[in-house]
């Protein structure tokens, strides 16, 4: 439910998601110009998410395991998965300055993603 509910925002308000978790994350969000295809990427990401959790068929099975690949990088390197990602999103990515909390935040999130890989590993 969390996962749609998610899903829902980011295809109905796409900036405002992105405007909000760029004032919690960065010291600096004013500074940072996002690509011009962030904002219909994270709408077509919305689609491909609620699409994958609301089919009942093997697409979301396989949905969490690319979620336990996702979640291994993120959580064993996630300076270099913030870096990348920064790079990838931002025109001026080296202007972007992380809080320090997103380092230990993106690596929580990866552990996440890995338990709900192995778990949809194991109830296979």
């Amino acid at each position: 439910m969390l996962l749609s509910a998610i899903g829902i925002i980011e295809l109905l308000s796409p900036e405002a998601l992105i405007n909000r978790t760029e004032q919690l994350a960065l010291d600096n969000p004013d500074d940072c110009e996002l690509r011009s295809w962030v904002v219909p990427g994270a709408r077509i990401e919305a689609l491909f998410i609620l699409v994958s959790v609301w089919r009942s068929d093997h697409s979301y099975s396989t949905f969490k395991r690319f979620l336990g690949v996702i979640g291994l990088f993120a959580l064993v390197f996630p300076r270099a998965y913030v870096d990348y990602g920064t790079q990838l999103a931002y025109t001026d990515a080296s202007d972007c300055r992380w809080k320090p909390w997103v380092y230990v935040g993106t690596r929580l999130v990866g552990l996440v993603y890995v338990i709900i890989a192995f778990d949809e590993l194991r109830n296979d």
